[in-house]
């Protein structure tokens, strides 16, 4: 298989939020994205960089549910890539046009290309990660429970990645949810990636838009399969993590866990890749 060189880019970002006031104002920090080329048209999708390192996973505010706790430390001694964006429907159709595929339910909301991709079921999102793979001849999967904590927090520990309060006007919402001041013309429906703030890391949408799949199963106990894949023939719940538009500001809290069958789809419900580094 030949291995597609990645294009790297490094950009500077100032994480910095504002309501009425500014709230959050986080030194600057060097993101790297990568994108990988894809033979048969274009770029995949573009990836961060996560750094190596270690954090909390689970609530430590004792608002969560019984299923977020107790805390464990989690390590993860090498960096990895996620998604900067969820997987859009522009990214899908690349993916749908080399397999023949049809184009799942854009509910015709308009202006697809830029929305996160929905109505994927759990198989259908490994199916899109296998072909990943097998055009760049990178190693590209859903990430565990874990890894979306992580890199969905952005080396925060707070309810929310920007604290431990919603503090989100119209001026200047923090995520897409009800509740969250949203734009109106946004209220029944997703919107395009990249519309509310990035992480510190650099991810957007980690809380709201939509409902993500990661790979693990879910336990109703917190027992540490957080960190684990689930197998493909597995036809237990898996876990979904970030909330959604159509959520209220509680489910957009970073330890927040929920459960779908692996065959669900539905239009709130999409999922973002990752890519291990060499």
């Amino acid at each position: 298989m030949q291995v597609l060189k990645a294009r790297r880019v490094t950009v500077t970002a100032s994480i910095a939020i504002a309501a009425s006031v500014l709230l959050v104002n986080r030194p600057a920090v060097a993101i790297e994205i990568i994108s990988d080329p894809l033979p048969s048209d274009g770029q995949g999708p573009e990836m961060v960089v996560i750094p190596a390192g270690e954090f909390r996973l689970g609530d430590a505010s004792g608002r969560g549910n019984d299923n977020e706790r107790p805390q464990r430390t989690t390590v993860f001694a090498q960096p990895f890539a996620m998604g900067r964006y969820e997987v859009t429907f522009a990214d899908w159709q690349k993916y749908a046009d080399a397999n023949k595929l049809p184009m799942p339910d854009n509910e015709g909301w308009g202006l697809s290309a830029q929305r996160p991709v929905i109505h994927v079921s759990w198989r259908e999102a490994q199916a899109y990660t296998q072909w990943l793979s097998r055009e760049t001849g990178a190693r590209y999967r859903l990430p565990t429970e874990a890894e979306w904590e992580y890199a969905a927090r952005g080396g925060s520990q707070s309810y929310y990645w920007w604290g431990d309060e919603l503090d989100s006007s119209e001026q200047a919402p923090r995520a897409h949810c009800r509740g969250c001041a949203s734009p109106r013309l946004l209220r029944n429906k997703t919107a395009a990636v990249g519309e509310f703030p990035a992480n510190a890391f650099g991810l957007h949408d980690t809380a709201g838009n939509v409902w993500e799949w990661t790979a693990s199963n879910f336990t109703q106990r917190f027992d540490g399969s957080e960190t684990q894949s689930a197998g493909l023939l597995d036809n237990s719940p898996r876990t979904v993590r970030g909330g959604a538009w159509n959520s209220g500001p509680v489910y957009l809290r970073s330890s927040m866990r929920d459960l779908k069958q692996p065959h669900h789809r539905d239009y709130a419900l999409g999922f973002r890749v990752l890519r291990e580094l060499p």
